[in-house]
């Protein structure tokens, strides 16, 4: 079987990433699997956002945790430095936003980055997500991915019917799995650099399934097609989708 393409960000080549208009574009492409990037603002709401910083793809500066919502969406998230002002009208989604706009239209897999992540447990980012995701009713369209081992093991215990991936920047066979298993993980997520034989067969053999970040090219997507993928990341995603289509990638 061919991996299944997961948006990175959205479709983040194309669209200033982490926007509706990113994961509108994923749609269009046929892409039914993405990937988002969640935070905290100051007064407890969960936007989509990849950086703890506004800086690098919004018109703004600081520190997402200082800013309310409504200071927030005052700023474009058009990615001007990459996107000039083609997008300034894009602004940070919420991820109730996000799941009403993927609403019977595709699953999403929600990372829960490691800054956001802090001792509060009843209403930390866990929790708070998802709440969304069951206000939502979209339990079953979600899963939720983090390096953070503590947001992961707080997913199983608040909501162990959704499923979870546990990524990994560096880490062994051995510590990939065990990492994985002691979080209740469906899905192991190395980096590409780090995918090796090894990896492949740990994984299988503890029937987990195995999906990486970031690809983009086909010729690179058939050349990881020896580690039997279950989904590969991508921020061209609709590329990547037509070259499976086409069987030049699978």
């Amino acid at each position: 079987m061919p991996p299944l393409i997961i948006a990175h960000r959205g479709d983040s080549a194309h669209r200033p990433e982490n926007t509706l208009a990113a994961f509108a574009s994923a749609l269009e492409a046929g892409v039914d699997l993405l990937e988002c990037d969640v935070h905290l603002t100051r007064d407890g709401q969960v936007v989509v956002i990849h950086d703890p910083s506004l800086d690098r793809t919004t018109s703004g500066r600081g520190r997402v945790g200082d800013l309310t919502l409504a200071e927030i969406r005052a700023l474009s998230a058009g990615y001007p430095e990459r996107f000039g002002r083609a997008y300034a009208g894009e602004r940070v989604p919420t991820l109730a936003e996000t799941l009403g706009l993927l609403r019977g239209r595709g699953r999403i897999m929600v990372e829960i980055k490691g800054e956001a992540v802090t001792e509060a447990e009843a209403d930390g980012i866990e929790a708070r997500a998802i709440n969304e995701v069951r206000k939502a009713q979209m339990a079953r369209d979600v899963a939720f991915l983090s390096f953070d081992r503590r947001a992961l093991l707080r997913c199983r215990k608040l909501a162990p019917e959704m499923p979870r991936g546990h990524l990994f920047s560096r880490a062994s066979a051995d510590e990939m799995v065990a990492g994985a298993r002691e979080a209740g993980c469906d899905i192991v997520m190395p980096e590409k650099g780090l995918l090796t034989t090894e990896v492949r067969d740990r994984v299988r053999g503890a029937a987990l399934k195995l999906a990486t970040w970031v690809v983009d090219e086909p010729e690179e997507l058939r050349a990881l097609a020896r580690f039997d993928l279950y989904g590969v990341a991508s921020n061209r995603p609709g590329v990547l989708q037509e070259a499976l289509a086409d069987g030049i990638a699978g």
